[in-house]
């Protein structure tokens, strides 16, 4: 995959990041859901290893006696003709026997840690989770050292979410010598979930020292590389995993967020290519690859995806569709955003609730305006009025349309009437939360300063300041306070020579 490194500035960056969080697909840098292991209780091997071997290495395990050691064979047997019920059941009875004997020449004698542990495995297997940890915390009362204890209660802890719980008795068994890769790929787990991306990395690289072939081991590694932002040798390595399971397409996205997260759009639009040519690309990611295509000035392509991505939805997300048409449209590209919201209509049918219709008509007046329609501007804008006569979006959008007829008109009259209802709209959305307040801040701050009323400018434009800052509105407000300053002083003049000539006629 050839390179590209575009450069980046900071309003950019914001510019991405709000795409990213549109779609629902977010850099690594800024929070990216983990993906988990496989589902380790399905895992043949792991259940094998789980229910069935009882050797017991009595350096670092506890001790069993001769008869344990009989009904450990016994018990062994039975789960290699997979009766498990019969297992627990011939378990049970012995423990019963020794520690309660019906014997009356046999003397009461407590079982071994050993046989307790093997209780709390039959346990899990048979999903009574508690029961489980009781025996396994049992087992460890009785021989604090028991490291494969301490193992399975760390998976026990892990299928209930516990990661806490779980992370320390997975210390606690790699400190008395542990080495199975599982225990410490689970541990890099428990840490990239804590956010300690280092200890993960660390983890996950000796999980994958001793289990190399493991898919899941060199996932967690590019994670734990991804949180730590470092990015190109997360791509490397999740490149080699792409090319082990090019099907899988969870690889493919954690790529083109590294790549994303790297400035490399294009080669993150490559990627998402090759999901949607699989099949495999689903809504977000070809919401996505539209806006990366409208980054890179190629609407046709965009107007593609975004098109395959509302083909792709189960149902239709109101919200994500008009954004997609207003990123078309802010582009400079209304022809394109009209055909795509008249695809949105067209899959949304009857189902548009009175909500969404107005949200619809608003996105078309953006896309009229930007076309030069005036006509149909104030159709939609006159129609919307009439339904929704509070609504604030509505009334901003009307301010500015009489504010550009006020710019086009000839007749000073006309001009005048028109201005005049541009701010009346504007100054009622003026007191609005949000988005809309803003807008209708700044607009009729604009319209003011255009007009030469600097000092009647400045507290809207001041306000829109307050919503949201920027370095450029900073600039141009402190442009019009200077001009409102002159605009005073000049004022203050004239009324001081106002004066000055009525008290020299007196």
């Amino acid at each position: 995959m050839k390179s590209l490194k575009p450069q980046m500035n900071a309003d950019g960056r914001r510019w991405w990041l709000g795409v990213l969080a549109l779609i629902g697909v977010a850099m690594p840098a800024f929070g990216e859901k983990i993906i988990p292991p496989s589902n380790l209780f399905r895992d043949p091997q792991f259940v094998r290893e789980f229910v069935g071997s009882y050797g017991f290495n009595s350096e670092i395990e506890p001790k069993v006696t001769a008869d344990e050691s009989r009904v450990l064979v016994k018990i062994q047997e039975l789960f290699e003709k997979s009766k498990f019920n019969e297992a627990e059941d011939e378990l049970v009875r012995f423990i019963k026997e020794t520690e309660a004997p019906t014997d009356p020449e046999k003397q009461p004698r407590e079982i071994s840690a050993a046989m307790v542990f093997v209780l709390g495995n039959l346990y899990f297997s048979a999903d009574r989770a508690d029961e489980a940890r009781r025996a396994f915390l049992e087992a460890l009362r009785r021989f604090p050292n028991f490291r494969r204890a301490h193992v399975n209660l760390g998976y026990l802890y892990i299928s209930k979410e516990d990661y806490d719980k779980a992370m320390n008795h997975f210390q606690e068994a790699i400190s008395l010598g542990e080495g199975n890769p599982r225990v410490f790929g689970l541990l890099g787990y428990c840490y990239l979930l804590k956010q300690k991306p280092l200890a993960a990395e660390n983890a996950y690289r000796q999980a994958y020292l001793l289990d190399p072939a493991s898919k899941d081991w060199k996932l967690g590694l590019a994670q734990a590389l991804l949180q730590q932002e470092k990015y190109e040798e997360a791509t490397t390595l999740l490149g080699n995993l792409v090319e082990e399971f090019p099907e899988d397409p969870q690889l493919w996205l954690q790529q083109t967020n590294a790549l994303l997260a790297q400035e490399r759009k294009m080669d993150a639009a490559v990627n998402l290519e090759i999901l949607r040519m699989k099949g495999l690309a689903g809504e977000s990611e070809l919401n996505l690859l539209g806006n990366l295509y409208m980054d890179q000035n190629e609407p046709q392509l965009a107007l593609f995806a975004y098109l395959a991505a509302l083909e792709k939805s189960s149902s239709l997300n109101i919200e994500t569709a008009l954004k997609s048409a207003k990123i078309l449209n802010d582009y400079g590209y209304p022809e394109k955003a009209a055909s795509y919201v008249d695809r949105v209509r067209a899959k949304a049918g009857s189902e548009l609730s009175a909500e969404e219709r107005v949200k619809v008509d608003l996105i078309e007046v953006q896309i009229a305006r930007a076309a030069g329609n005036l006509e149909r501007v104030g159709a939609l804008l006159e129609d919307l009025l009439a339904r929704d006569p509070a609504n604030g979006e509505v009334l901003l959008e009307l301010g500015k349309h009489y504010d550009t007829l006020a710019k086009n008109a000839d007749d000073e009259d006309k001009k005048r009437e028109y201005l005049s209802e541009a701010k009346t709209r504007l100054q009622i959305a003026a007191g609005r939360e949000g988005d809309v307040g803003y807008g209708a801040n700044l607009a009729l701050g604009q319209l003011l300063t255009r007009e030469l009323q600097y000092t009647d400018a400045l507290p809207y434009l001041e306000k829109a300041g307050e919503m949201k800052p920027s370095d450029n509105l900073k600039s141009y407000v402190s442009k019009v306070r200077r001009a409102a300053d002159r605009e005073r002083q000049r004022e203050e003049r004239e009324a001081a020579d106002r004066e000055a000539k009525e008290k020299a006629k007196q």
